[in-house]
């Protein structure tokens, strides 16, 4: 018996299943969901319980099933139905709001009562416009729905995640991470005529393999179960912790860069937050604000957010039933716009883009389906156009420094290379970067033409990014 089969016989399998009892109907059972049809009535039957002059029910719902390991052991597989419910309020131009995982007809009525009460409780919101109206929801062109991921089973991720570890086992390292599968829906019903629901899938398989003074890292994800490759996946995460063992100390300073997809999302993940929103602009914080059409960015740099590409991970309206429009933020380099949900178009004097999370929060809208324009080079054809440079598998830990210029701060992780006459040398010691985004773009001089779809930690949406080459960029220290 091999080693692994043998840690495989110590996993604790925790097989959660949640019922819920649905109106005149047989016990939910996990991994099924109510018909579009059946959710919907049952949220329009718990909007006749509102005496609010407008009401929203927004509904998430999701199976999910995940593998976790450590240590080169599958030590949990555990399932879950999760639903919640979100209830908006308003009366006048007081909004109210309330949350509930109980979605029987009861729980629905008395949370939307609740929420009507809590509107009465608050002060007017003058700048509120109502909720908004139905518009009309492309369909056809998205389909974040796979029915193979949804079905996947438990031992299929187990013998996927035992692919990872027997490799790391083969170098001496220890593997760790998750794997996960998820089927969601959402659907938002609200009593201005707003019906919207959309299923969708994701699957993602998370390495992180870690020697005694380096680490590798990697991360695939798709709707589409089929399209996640545990080999690719684990000899990325290996490699890269093979070839960073015993890193030297490389100085602070300004550095060509080559970014992994990875390290490129966190940093689409900070601009998202500080940049890409009409609450950005309305702060004086968007470094977009008064540039539209300027080039503002290297002329490769195509920066957009768009739900409906299937491409991505497709879902096409927002939290407040609203259609998902596309987004131009940087095209060729030159300035574009920013998104908005409704209560920011309507005090902005513009059409919402779709772009509503959850209602109430205090990021206001947010892309959820950021991509970046894929250019021509590979990765390899990158990194050999770099005679001293280095090479960035992963930041973390990032914040911002200063809004306006999306100037960010964080550190290097699992897989750091110097690269010197056009190859990747030898790994160095994690060096903390303080970087302007919007110089970064500037002076981008290269992009790779394979993107990776990176799921969303959102639980909804994802990142389609390459990787990119770009010169200056600001190491400010070595971490210990």
């Amino acid at each position: 018996m091999s080693t692994i089969v043998a840690k495989e016989s110590r996993c604790r399998w925790h097989m959660c299943r949640m019922a819920h009892r649905l109106p005149g109907s047989a016990t939910f059972r996990w991994g099924c969901f109510m018909s579009k049809e059946q959710l919907h009535g049952l949220m329009r039957d718990a909007l006749r319980a509102s005496d609010a002059d407008q009401t929203e029910i927004v509904t998430m719902t999701s199976n999910s099933a995940l593998t976790w390991y450590a240590e080169n052991i599958i030590h949990q597989n555990v399932a879950e139905h999760t639903a919640q419910v979100q209830v908006r309020a308003v009366v006048g131009k007081k909004v109210g709001s309330a949350s509930t995982t109980d979605c029987s007809p009861e729980g629905l009525a008395l949370i939307v009562r609740q929420a009507s009460q809590a509107a009465r409780l608050m002060p007017d919101d003058p700048g509120f416009p109502g909720l908004p109206s139905p518009q009309p929801i492309t369909a056809g062109r998205v389909d974040g729905w796979v029915a193979a991921t949804a079905a996947s089973q438990p031992g299929e991720r187990v013998l996927a995640v035992k692919k990872v570890i027997e490799r790391a086992e083969h170098e001496g390292l220890r593997a760790a991470g998750t794997y996960q599968v998820q089927n969601s829906e959402l659907a938002v019903v609200s009593s201005m005529g707003v019906a919207a629901y959309q299923q969708y899938t994701v699957a993602a398989l998370k390495a992180v393999v870690m020697g005694d003074d380096s680490s590798g890292y990697s991360l695939m994800s798709s709707a589409d179960v089929a399209n996640i490759d545990p080999e690719a996946t684990g000899e990325r995460a290996v490699r890269t912790a093979v070839e960073t063992r015993h890193p030297a100390e490389v100085g602070p300073g300004a550095f060509e860069v080559v970014l992994s997809p990875f390290a490129v999302e966190e940093l689409m993940g900070m601009l998202a937050y500080l940049a890409l929103s009409a609450r950005s602009v309305e702060q004086h914080t968007c470094f977009l604000e008064g540039h539209e059409g300027e080039q503002i960015a290297s002329p490769i740099v195509s920066l957009y957010d768009d739900g409906l590409d299937p491409a991505g991970m497709p879902v096409p309206f927002d939290f407040e039933g609203m259609p998902k429009r596309h987004v131009d933020f940087l095209t060729e380099g030159k300035g574009g716009n920013v998104v908005y949900d409704s209560y920011y178009a309507a005090k902005m004097d513009r059409a919402t883009t779709g772009h509503s999370l959850q209602q109430p929060n205090d990021i206001g809208p947010y892309p959820l389906n950021i991509f970046m324009g894929a250019g021509d080079s590979s990765e390899t054809d990158m990194v050999s156009h770099v005679e001293r440079g280095i090479y960035v598998t992963r930041f973390w830990y990032g914040n911002p420094v200063e809004p306006r210029g999306a100037v960010v701060t964080g550190t290097t992780r699992d897989g750091t290379y110097l690269i010197e006459n056009g190859h990747k040398t030898h790994g160095i010691r994690n060096l903390r970067f303080t970087q302007g985004l919007v110089d970064m773009f500037a002076h981008t001089i290269e992009i790779s033409r394979n993107r990776a779809v990176l799921a969303s930690s959102f639980g909804i949406g994802a990142m389609v990014l390459p990787s990119i080459r770009a010169e200056g960029f600001q190491f400010t220290g070595v971490t210990r």
